[in-house]
């Protein structure tokens, strides 16, 4: 079951990357479409923003407040190695599409 449960899920994310890069190839090339990071700006807006919301949260409901601890105990470790992996795997991504 659990070598099924994982099997089903690298081929959801594989299709999923794949259709939507086909997707994305077919609006900039068919239909005018640019593509545009997002401003790099917006992200710790967007951090502080929800932090701040979610802090608010926690202080009215205490399950609320368990429940995002645990969250935020599990982000501490897995973000930054995730990030890290990812600013990996974009950069081999980009040398990949560079030299196509």
């Amino acid at each position: 079951m659990e070598v099924a449960a994982d099997a089903s899920l690298i081929r959801s994310l594989s299709y999923r990357i794949y259709e939507n890069g086909k997707a994305l190839q077919d609006l900039t090339e068919n239909h005018g479409v640019i593509l545009h990071d997002t401003p790099a700006d917006y992200f710790p807006a967007y951090m502080n923003a929800a932090k701040a919301r979610l802090a608010e949260l926690a202080e009215e409901n205490p399950f609320f407040k368990k429940v995002w601890d645990s969250q935020r105990a599990f982000a501490e470790i897995a973000v930054p190695f995730w990030a890290g992996a990812q600013t990996s795997n974009a950069q081999l991504g980009k040398a990949f599409a560079d030299n196509q």
